[in-house]
């Protein structure tokens, strides 16, 4: 997937500005603020938010608080500190390891991972899987066909897995200690990308990746299966004996788990546009998969997690979004839907805890007072009983004690700093054990954020924005506004955890985050409007939220700025673009410029196949919109990006050329995935938004602040 960068997180590691003078921004409006504020912001909020860990005989939770760590006993409702933390008694080496070994070609590093017992490691050299003791130098090479010239990998992820599946270190033990499974990736189809790397160095060097662009062609995967009893390896038919087609259920095959008795492996699968989500049961000694369960959503695509095995080794608990908002299902193996756990018009979150002596399941849910608010839920495993424990006006994280009778419970919202409390099995609040102490943040002025809502572009759905204020903010006065933005299919979005002050702001803007309706916890039917529309849904709902803030007198429409990165540099182009009269400046990090330069999986998850879709990946390029420009637009790329290849951002320089249009170019050299250093950023937005609109004698920078704009007519 595009990375993920946090919203307003993706600008803020902030270095300390050149000593030298050359440095702007040292002498811009707003600047003086930033040194006096944004030094104090870090340690302003005193964060009573803890992560319990839970004794084995649930009598007691240690946690750490203030710089100590802390023991509290639930019997006396006391903490005192803890001694330091040991390991523990009869732990086992860790089930898999990342070996760390950069690749000779293409991104990723050789598995290595241990055995149950602990006697064997499986691990990937040249391409290939061996084995060998622990305890000992008899390494067996149990595949033979990898190697880069072959272009075959096994037991190595291939980028496109590695990027959209999460499969980094695709070799999976058997319960047994007795089995080795892993994925065999013939990419000798795949087109190459070549990615100039070390060009700060007197020598370059050269990544070499198979990467697979859309309607271009796919690595083929296969599970296969070593028996360390027999010698034999059994490849696992997981296309159900199908050609390798777009068509076939298997196109895409990824995370394998065995079951608790070894009997069978499961693994996750999808025909290449994702219609179709399947889980498969496959034999070790014959090959022979069967589909236990699928999911089907011919509208737009399907999606689905990895089953929750019980330890009873005959159930899994399934998530499913059939009835257009993901619920929980128990299942058995044969593939019989044993219950409906959840019945919830709004998405369910995590598995917190199942315990099956009790025939419960602890989860969470978006059933607060909206859909940012977690809850934690406790149901019977066969479906009735449900139950919320939480308080819905708050968002929840929890820890819950092995026994079941109580929870550690982390309650906050976006304007309210976290408390954590000790509740029994039935919610009740037993102890305060930390609270949030916002004294300092209150005493510098530091404000609140405030979440509203506005109506989409659709003019029907609800979404929600995220406003942020200087420290001296006037409502008498106007005030530039800078929208930080990301807004990639079933990303978060807003959350309701504390928002501290973000050094934006300290520079005398107002900082806008918004939701849109790409973004999860809304339902399908929500999300899926945005198939075959991405650059218009998002974008649109942007501009939309920009505008419902127009009849607050203190800010400016004038002096508007967007940025993000990656998804988010993507997002803020297009907006510039596509509504010139809402934004008048944005920083493009990292964009994805066209879809078409981009992975399969994930392009064609949302828009199809350009062969057969030209028009939704014309719909989302921002190439397409180039010679609409008319704001201000910085381009920032990384040379070494190996996520969003250099290749975007060079098109789209190339496109606004073409089109005679005037912008600015940053570029980190060998860089990777990454934004513009946030210094450089505000001195291009002060520049255009302050400088620039407004007039000023030159002895006197003028202030971030000033007059009101006058209204442009609607």
């Amino acid at each position: 997937m595009i990375g993920r960068f946090g919203l307003v997180g993706l600008a803020v590691a902030i270095a300390a500005p050149a000593a030298q003078a050359q440095s702007r921004i040292l002498t811009m409006p707003g600047y003086e603020n930033w040194a006096k504020v944004s030094p104090q912001i870090s340690g302003s909020v005193k964060l009573g938010s803890i992560n319990a860990s839970w004794a084995e005989d649930s009598k007691s939770f240690d946690y750490s608080l203030d710089g100590k760590r802390w023991r509290f006993d639930v019997a006396t409702l006391k903490a005192s500190e803890a001694p330091p933390r040991e390991a523990a008694e009869g732990s086992h080496p860790p089930t898999a390891t990342a070996g760390g070994l950069v690749l000779a070609r293409g991104r990723g590093a050789e598995a290595n991972v241990t055995s149950p017992d602990g006697q064997n490691r499986a691990f990937s050299r040249d391409y290939n899987v061996w084995v060998a003791p622990v305890a000992g130098s008899n390494e067996k090479q149990i595949s033979t066909d990898g190697s880069a010239v072959a272009r075959i990998r096994n037991g190595v992820g291939s980028y496109v897995y590695l990027e959209e599946f999460n499969v980094s270190s695709p070799v999976w033990w058997s319960p047994d200690s007795r089995k080795i499974a892993w994925m065999r990736y013939d990419e000798s189809m795949v087109e190459d990308y070549f990615l100039q790397l070390d060009q700060t160095k007197k020598l370059s060097t050269v990544l070499t990746e198979a990467y697979p662009h859309p309607g271009s062609n796919n690595p083929v995967a296969d599970l296969m299966v070593y028996d360390l009893d027999t010698g034999v390896t059994t490849k696992m038919d997981v296309r159900d004996g199908k050609p390798f087609t777009n068509d076939a259920v298997g196109h895409y095959a990824w995370a394998a788990q065995w079951a608790k008795d070894g009997s069978e492996i499961l693994i996750r699968r999808a025909d290449r546009l994702q219609k179709i989500y399947d889980l498969a049961a496959c034999s070790p000694s014959t090959g022979a998969c069967r589909s236990v369960v699928r999911e089907s959503r011919p509208q737009s695509w399907a999606s689905g997690a990895a089953p929750r095995l019980l330890e009873d080794g005959k159930r899994f608990i399934w998530a499913s979004e059939r009835n257009d908002y993901r619920n929980f299902y128990l299942y058995n193996l044969q593939g019989k839907q044993l219950a409906r756990l959840t019945n919830h018009n709004a998405d369910v979150g995590e598995i917190v805890k199942v315990d099956e002596k009790a025939d419960l399941l602890w989860y969470t849910a978006r059933t607060g007072d909206n859909h940012m608010k977690l809850q934690l839920h406790r149901v019977k495993l066969n479906g009735s009983g449900d139950r919320r424990l939480t308080d819905p006006a708050f968002t929840h994280r929890v820890d819950i004690a092995p026994d079941g009778q109580h929870f550690v419970d982390v309650a906050q919202t976006h304007d309210t700093a976290p408390v954590s409390r000790l509740l029994d099995l039935n919610g009740k609040v037993v102890a305060e054990i930390a609270a949030s102490d916002t004294s300092k943040f209150d005493s510098l002025g530091l404000r609140r954020t405030e979440f509203f809502t506005f109506t989409s572009a659709d003019g029907k759905t609800p979404l929600h924005g995220a406003l942020q204020f200087p420290s001296n903010f006037d409502p008498s006065k106007t005030y530039p506004m800078l929208v930080s933005v990301y807004g990639g299919p079933g990303s978060a979005g807003l959350n309701e955890t504390f928002s501290q002050a973000h050094p934006v702001a300290a520079y005398g803007s107002l900082l806008l985050r918004l939701d849109a309706r790409t973004n999860s916890g809304k339902g399908r039917k929500i999300l899926d409007t945005t198939y075959k529309q991405l650059g218009i849904v998002e974008m649109d709902d942007f501009a939309a939220g920009i505008r419902s803030l127009y009849t607050r007198p203190y800010v400016d429409r004038t002096r508007v700025g967007i940025y993000g990165t990656s998804y988010g540099g993507t997002s803020s182009a297009t907006v510039l673009m596509r509504h010139p009269d809402v934004v008048a400046a944005a920083v493009s990090n990292s964009p994805v410029t066209d879809y078409r330069l981009y992975d399969t999986a994930y392009s064609e998850r949302y828009l199809g196949l350009p062969q057969t879709d030209k028009d939704a990946y014309d719909r989302a390029a921002v190439l397409t919109y180039a010679s609409q420009l008319k704001g201000d637009l910085l381009i920032y790329y990384g040379t070494s990006d190996d996520n969003v290849h250099p290749k975007n951002a060079i098109q789209l320089i190339k496109a606004l050329q073409t089109a005679g249009k005037s912008f600015e170019v940053q570029v980190g050299p060998d860089r990777g995935h990454t934004s513009l250093d946030l210094s450089r950023m505000m001195e291009f937005f002060i520049r255009h938004l302050v400088v620039e609109k407004q007039a000023a004698p030159a002895s006197r920078p003028a202030a971030l602040t000033g007059p009101r704009a006058a209204e442009p007519a609607p």
